[in-house]
């Protein structure tokens, strides 16, 4: 038996006669060169680079909604900058066997419709997520979960119908806690009700989301701003134009070329950069031509990804074949090594049949510019083997709903889940996942991301992840060619934003100076 948590003792561990102090979530994620006290009030006006599409976490259809909803929201367990897990609903918690988890809550959390957080709460909120009729994608998440249990009104033990790997990681990327009561009043993608800093004002479609200070937050003093209000132009000139303007004070990101120069501006600066974001193309293997595995082969072949990271995104991203290129979880694996080959690429199109006239089509959200750069560079380094490529930019919803009903052939794509591979390969590849969206088939590949998800030795698990990293590079339908190097530029008087694993963007601890 083990004891998890957030760097927690026994001695901090609050059961029965054991008492002490659990680390705050808002002390583990403050910078430590934040040396200004923290100021209350103002607005933040935020510019993000996509719009929302769905308020619903059991869904989390688009990362461009999390980065609002994760605002309005509470998870049970966070992860701080340092990649450790931290305190959120669950103020502790312990592993009591290989298939048993048990929380102690925070009893003072309060739902922005009045209702107060409890165990019942959480059992509402894994039952409606694992409840198949529901057919909520995030479900995929947490497979093993068996069920939960109220054990008191703030206390629940998770049991697992086989040992879960990544289940801490899990529960600080995804499920925020729900209420039954706000979900049957609301239509919750439309409404989101939750324990978080900020409570839902308004949303604008194609416009802004506005969020408002929750003053009942179980985190004394915080938030410290009064309003919260997100932005989605479609173009990071826009973007940096509306922060030197004032319009926006924070934007998260900027034209790549222009880093070097705005890394020395005056008018704004920039956290710390991590590379967390990996982007991908999605080779749909659901139907021909791409169900051929020889054709996925030669597109890996035939890519440059050194000249499409030059090319398209300066230095604001690394240049990798796995998700996680830095951290624990790097391997420095790439079967493609030495690429591009476009010999070897060409032979495998003329082992399949395909030496001439394969027409394939690029579908790209028209919201990422560099995503759609992306698409052209890509097409002129396919055209080099044969292979003619049109690049087809769509509007965010009308790209979602291409991805769900797999009409396409290549999607760029990021994702936003790297706290654990796990959360990458298993939703991406997995042949019961909902987010499968290239429709990738694999009896082996079901058997090797089972083993590595349930299996509960994380020294375990790292031993066998640089073969996964291979098997899916070889035989998968995922071609990863770099990593954005996170980072946010803001007004020189915006405090406490730092990239996360996770990728929330959440302003609990942001303050105007």
């Amino acid at each position: 038996m083990s004891e998890r948590g957030t760097g927690l003792t026994r001695r901090q561990w609050l059961v029965g006669a054991t008492a002490g102090s659990v680390m705050s979530l808002s002390s583990a994620r403050r910078p430590a060169h934040a040396q200004a006290q923290p100021k209350r009030g103002g607005i933040l006006r935020v510019a993000t680079v996509d719009k929302p599409v769905n308020m619903d976490p059991g869904y989390a259809q688009l990362y461009s909604s999390l980065q609002v909803y994760q605002n309005v929201f509470n998870k049970m367990v966070y992860v701080d900058e340092a990649g450790s897990f931290v305190p959120g609903l669950a103020k502790a918690w312990k592993q009591e066997t290989d298939k048993t988890w048990l929380f102690d809550l925070v009893d003072n959390a309060v739902f922005h419709n009045g209702e107060p957080m409890t165990s019942a709460d959480v059992v509402f909120t894994f039952n409606r997520l694992m409840d198949s009729k529901n057919k909520l994608p995030m479900r995929v998440f947490f497979s093993p979960v068996q069920g939960v249990e109220a054990v008191g009104k703030y206390q629940v033990r998770f049991h697992m119908d086989r040992p879960f790997g990544p289940f801490l990681a899990m529960l600080s990327q995804a499920t925020e806690i729900v209420n039954e009561k706000a979900l049957k009043e609301k239509d919750p993608k439309l409404f989101p009700i939750g324990t978080g800093p900020y409570r839902f004002a308004e949303w604008m479609k194609d416009d802004h989301v506005t969020l408002e200070r929750w003053d009942k937050y179980f985190r004394p003093g915080k938030p410290y701003l009064d309003k919260l209000v997100f932005y989605a132009p479609a173009d990071d000139t826009v973007r940096l134009t509306g922060l030197q303007t004032g319009r926006y004070h924070w934007i998260q990101t900027v034209p790549p070329q222009r880093i070097p120069e705005l890394e020395r501006a005056r008018d704004m600066k920039a956290s710390a950069g991590k590379p967390y974001f990996p982007f991908y193309l999605m080779l749909n293997s659901s139907r021909a031509p791409l169900a051929d595995k020889r054709l996925r082969q030669a597109i890996a072949w035939a890519i440059d990804r050194t000249e499409i990271v030059k090319l398209v995104y300066y230095g604001s991203h690394t240049v990798t074949a796995e998700p996680a290129p830095e951290g624990p979880w790097a391997t420095g694996v790439n079967a493609h090594k030495g690429g591009p080959d476009l010999a070897k690429a060409k032979q495998l199109l003329a082992d399949a049949g395909m030496s001439h006239g394969l027409n394939l089509t690029y579908m790209v959200k028209s919201q990422v510019p560099v995503l759609v750069k992306t698409g052209e560079i890509l097409r002129e380094q396919l055209k080099r083997v044969g292979i003619a490529l049109e690049v087809q930019p769509l509007e965010s919803g009308q790209y979602f709903e291409g991805l769900v009903g797999k009409k396409f052939d290549i999607a760029g794509a990021w994702w936003s889940v790297t706290v654990d591979p796990d959360m990458f390969y298993y939703p991406m590849q997995h042949s019961s996942s909902g987010w499968n969206f290239s429709g990738f088939k694999s009896e082996e590949a079901d058997k090797r991301l089972d083993a590595f998800r349930f299996t509960t030795s994380q020294a375990a698990r790292k031993k066998m992840y640089p073969e996964l990293v291979r098997w899916f590079q070889e035989e998968g339908s995922l071609v990863i060619f770099s990593n954005e190097i996170q980072r946010y530029w803001m007004k020189p008087n915006v405090n406490g934003s730092v990239p996360l694993p996770s990728l929330e963007l959440r302003f609990e601890d942001t303050w105007i100076g």
